[in-house]
């Protein structure tokens, strides 16, 4: 967890620099779990807070991102603007190193009186909360825990309100050396004794004290000296100095995917690291969602026709009886005139069969006639399911194969654009329905991928609607064109008639990297001229037929 209590403790201390006094001008509640307060500052400068209660990133800090707000605002969003809006930020504070965030504002009531309300942010995973509180009574909160919902603490309106517990930890300020030293369990891993000791401390803050000193993350309390422990308090109580001297930074962990504190001095504020931090952190959540949704109706779609196909070759594999119902309505209108109601066979001889017996099932219940025309009946209507099943089996089979090179493009996408790309592409080919108006295109449909080798330029089509506009419209007749054999993958186009060998090994490498082939160790790519490739008529997008080709091993 990033934003642990130490994260809360340097914003907290720099939103009291930046935001002390300042006047609340605007509140929204752009969704469910966020809410954006703008203040006028005494210096006149505007800031804007954030305050998210997100299960997977709560958090606040200042923000200059801009958040569509809804026509018509939450209750709770009009419970802020009656008591908030036009009010003095009089203090931020927090509760001990817990993540706990208090402001407390000045405002005029209905009777022209300044009164003070608290709104206490509570940033505990998906706990989290903000509550409007009037000397220590509820007025309203952004997320309402009921009895049911929590026998220990209700957070309702007109109830009273209890600070969470800290579960029994201490508090990091308030802590000896001899005091932090005796109260780790000496036979427990030393992150771990931390984080269960001590309140608002995380396993990312530890993880950068460890990596500056040079310590490892695995060993347990009795493992380290008793100055290296001193070396590990020392540095916790630097770093919180820092935080009042505004000394300290956030540095990314190796993987990107997550932070912590150092003693530096900053080269912006705090907040501006997190407002990057987490927006590059939302759009690749929300690009997973939206990719996660796309492959889900893909899928559905996939699963139908695959039903269908089962269905049409099932029915093909039946297509051995055809000529046996035939033969059988033939055998037994030759036979008429010595069969009667109730038998169960008729054995005769076959003419088909050089007169060899063939003993033919009959339904007792029905005169040889309509066992007769039964037979004809299950031969006709055979035979129009298996000129049904070979009319489409080729059509299920092709939609399949581009519905999967689809599923290949929504992996491969590294955008938002590029994901509104393919639900046009699958809109015009009716796989998917319309979007809604919410879901309009903001920007231009996204660019081919483009490369170098030699100063010859190499573009490649980042889904099926680009490929067909990259093989069609951008390249001329005479670049060459380049496509993994048999394999889903992008179109690849060197805008030269005859690339060297070098520039062509490198195009096929992109055409294998950029396909469904990437992972395997050879990888056949065919290449051809532009004007060698050719679309059918009906073809889906990105689907193609291509002649005078050659292919290269990679």
């Amino acid at each position: 967890m990033s934003f642990d209590g130490i994260t809360t403790n340097a914003l907290v201390h720099e939103l009291n620099d930046l935001l002390q006094n300042a006047r609340i001008e605007k509140i929204n509640i752009p969704n469910k779990n966020e809410i954006t307060i703008s203040f006028h500052t005494i210096t006149r400068k505007n800031y804007k807070l954030l305050i998210s209660i997100d299960a997977n990133n709560s958090r606040l800090h200042l923000t200059k991102l801009a958040k569509e707000n809804p026509i018509t605002a939450p209750q709770f969003c009009m419970i802020l603007r009656k008591y908030l809006q036009g009010g003095k930020l009089l203090s931020v504070t927090q509760k001990e190193l817990d993540r706990i965030i208090i402001f407390t504002i000045e405002n005029l009531n209905d009777f022209g009186d300044f009164v003070k309300k608290d709104l206490i942010v509570e940033l505990m995973g998906k706990y989290s909360n903000v509550i409007l509180v009037d000397d220590e009574k509820i007025i309203d909160s952004m997320r309402h825990v009921t009895s049911l919902m929590s026998s220990v603490r209700e957070v309702l309106p007109n109830k009273p309100y209890i600070l969470p517990s800290s579960l029994g930890k201490l508090n990091f300020k308030d802590t000896s050396f001899e005091d932090f030293k005796n109260s780790l369990d000496k036979n427990t891993n030393l992150v771990q004794a931390i984080q269960e000791k001590y309140v608002g401390i995380s396993k990312t803050f530890l993880l950068g004290i460890f990596e500056s000193l040079n310590f490892s993350l695995e060993k347990n309390v009795s493992d380290f000296t008793n100055n290296e422990l001193k070396e590990i308090y020392n540095f916790i109580n630097k770093i919180l100095n820092d935080i009042q001297k505004n000394l300290i930074y956030f540095k990314k962990t190796a993987n990107e995917k997550d932070y912590y504190i150092l003693p530096q001095e900053p080269a912006t504020l705090l907040s501006e690291f997190l407002d990057a931090f987490y927006e590059s952190k939302e759009k690749i959540s929300i690009l997973k969602n939206a990719k996660s949704n796309l492959e889900r109706e893909i899928n559905a779609n996939i699963t139908k026709l695959k039903k269908k196909l089962a269905l049409a070759n099932e029915i093909l594999e039946d297509e051995k009886n055809l000529e046996k119902y035939k033969k059988y309505g033939e055998l037994i209108s030759s036979n008429i005139y010595k069969m009667q109601l109730g038998m169960d066979k008729l054995v005769t001889e076959d003419f088909y069969s050089n007169c060899e017996l063939i003993e033919i099932p009959l339904a007792v219940n029905l005169t040889p006639s309509r066992n007769a025309q039964n037979y004809f009946k299950k031969y006709t209507k055979l035979k129009n399911s298996i000129l049904h099943a070979k009319e489409h089996k080729a059509i299920y089979e092709s939609d399949i194969s581009y519905l999967e090179s689809v599923i290949f493009n929504i992996f491969e996408a590294q955008s938002l654009n590029e994901l509104d790309d393919i639900s046009e592409e699958l809109v015009s080919t009716n796989i998917i329905k319309k979007p809604g108006k919410r879901f309009k295109r903001r920007e231009a449909p996204s660019e081919p991928i483009k490369y170098e080798k030699d100063g010859i330029e190499i573009l490649v089509g980042r889904n099926n609607i680009q490929n067909d506009r990259l093989t069609f419209k951008i390249a001329k007749k005479t670049d060459t064109w380049l496509h993994t054999k048999n394999i889903h993958g992008s179109h690849v186009i060197i805008r030269d008639p005859s690339p060297s060998e070098e520039v062509l090994y490198y195009a096929a490498q992109i055409a294998a990297k950029h396909s469904q082939a990437k992972d395997l160790s050879k990888i056949e790519v065919d290449y051809t001229l532009a004007k060698f490739v050719h679309k059918e008529a009906g073809a889906k997008p990105g689907m193609v037929v291509y002649t005078d080709y050659k292919t290269i091993i990679i």
